[in-house]
């Protein structure tokens, strides 16, 4: 006959395959969410370090590829000939009464080396200092029909200089009488460009390295003199016809 002790004890079961099931399932699952997350944030990494891929548009429409190249890109010959286009504008758009302060921002885009030159050459030419109190003013606009530009380019095939050629007509007004102009030219403008790379100093990626200017024949079919002072452009083409019938 059983003991009351014997009867009266209860019989426990504990099962833990399921336990360990589970838990090795949470484990499992836990690492491959780290895995997952390591891996995005190692993608999203790489991405923001990854060089910018540019493609350039040619003025025919076509693209260019020029594959990974870094954040700053070479400038092209577009701004090539914009940066000429200001210098020009600068150097021989003159004002009387503010000849230093329109030279001024011409030197701005050159190198050191060539702004000394050219420092030196404007206080050797007695001519800046006849406009200076001459009471005139002079227009210079561009036959863009007539522009060359030319890069020169290093090993890898990258430019390294652009010379840029421009043909121009400077006329020169009176400044404080709305009459034609007292005296047209037409000039051939040629430039040579330094690649250096970009800051907020040289927003063009460019400096001007060489800047002169030479007296040439007017164009054949040249319009003739534009009796509207206040007209520099459209006005009649360079070497052209007047557009407007």
């Amino acid at each position: 006959m059983p003991t009351p002790s014997s009867t009266n004890t209860p019989v426990h079961y504990e099962l833990f395959h399921d336990l360990q099931r589970q838990n090795a399932h949470l484990r499992r699952n836990n690492w491959l969410h780290w895995i997952v997350q390591i891996a995005f944030v190692a993608l999203f990494v790489l991405i923001m370090l990854r060089p910018l891929s540019a493609v350039r548009v040619n003025p025919d429409g076509s693209p260019e590829m020029l594959s990974t190249v870094p954040s700053v890109n070479y400038p092209g010959p577009e701004e090539a000939e914009y940066v000429s286009r200001q210098i020009s504008t600068h150097l021989l758009e003159l004002t009387s009464g503010s000849v230093q302060r329109d030279l001024a921002k011409g030197f701005a885009l050159m190198t050191a080396q060539f702004q000394s030159v050219y420092q030196k050459k404007v206080t050797d030419d007695p001519t800046l200092a006849s406009l200076e109190k001459g009471n005139v003013r002079s227009v210079l606009d561009f036959d863009a029909t007539k522009t060359t530009i030319r890069a020169e380019k290093d090993g890898k095939g990258l430019p390294t200089k652009y010379f840029v050629e421009l043909v121009g007509r400077l006329r020169v007004y009176r400044a404080d009488v709305l009459t034609g102009p007292l005296a047209v030219r037409y000039l051939a403008l040629r430039t040579t460009l330094l690649l250096v790379p970009r800051s907020k100093n040289t927003l063009n990626g460019l400096l001007v390295d060489w800047f002169d200017k030479e007296v040439i024949e007017a164009p054949k079919g040249a319009p003739t003199v534009d009796a509207n002072p206040l007209s520099p452009a459209p006005g009649p083409r360079l070497g052209g016809s007047d557009p407007t019938p």
